[in-house]
């Protein structure tokens, strides 16, 4: 159990960001959510009622420096810095090559790209002198399976960026991270996807089946915590297989 570290988790009022915080504050963690959507923080602040003095909520876009920058010195000011970063808001946009249209193609890489820059560089002020870990929430859609062309770039670029990452930080002992999931079971995808292509996607995988946001958040939560302090500049693939990093 690791007591008294900060951790801010973006986009983490839903799905996977919000199995995530579920699971840091399990682990001892307290947690500050910043996420675009006023109405799912709402219903966040909500479900976890019984957390408040270890919680933090904040409305900020990611791709937005000013809003991220005000929103993580308002963390540092109320629990003095931060110990881990999870950059998980994303967005999709549906369509091929020719169908997907520039502003489409513009949306996707300001949020899923852009974004992770942004949050990362300014939560670093915060994150030195503590060992940080900056966690990056990818997708085996950087390997080009069944996704579009913005969202697929955007994922595998965050690849890219996270090795940059983790050189440029490491002598300052801050380790960065990719956790690629395959699909899964979140609402967004229960909606989008039905049912149907979920047990198919699960079948093709070698272990048979989707995965469950709280794996996800599990692979977060070992990647922030102490027992992966020598471990930088990868990519975790949890899809059941699907992807062999």
């Amino acid at each position: 159990m690791v007591h008294d570290r900060v951790a801010l988790v973006t986009g983490g009022s839903r799905g996977i960001g919000l199995a995530c915080v579920r699971r840091l504050l399990a682990d001892g963690f307290r947690v500050a959510v910043v996420d675009v959507n006023e109405r799912a923080l709402a219903a966040a602040r909500e479900e976890l009622a019984g957390e408040q003095a270890r919680l933090e909520l904040a409305v900020a876009s990611v791709s937005d420096r000013a809003q991220m920058a005000a929103a993580a010195a308002r963390v540092a000011q109320r629990w003095g810095g931060l110990d881990a970063l999870v950059n998980n808001a994303g967005v999709n946009r549906p369509g091929g090559l020719a169908a997907q249209n520039d502003a489409d193609w513009d949306a996707v890489l300001e949020v899923n790209l852009k974004g992770p820059f942004v949050c990362s560089a300014v939560c670093l002020p915060h994150l030195r002198g503590r060992g940080g870990a900056i966690v990056h929430i990818g997708s085996i859609a950087a390997a080009g399976m069944g996704a579009s062309p913005a969202y697929a770039a955007s994922k595998a670029g965050l690849i890219g960026l996270a090795r940059q990452m983790a050189r440029e930080l490491g002598p300052e002992g801050i380790t960065v991270n990719v956790v690629a999931p395959g699909v899964t079971r979140t609402g967004w995808v229960e909606r989008n996807l039905g049912e149907a292509r979920l047990r198919a996607a699960g079948e093709e995988a070698p272990l048979r089946r989707v995965t469950a946001p709280e794996e996800i958040a599990g692979a977060v939560a070992f990647l922030c915590g102490p027992d992966a302090r020598q471990i930088t500049g990868q990519v975790i693939s949890v899809s059941g297989g699907a992807w062999m990093v």
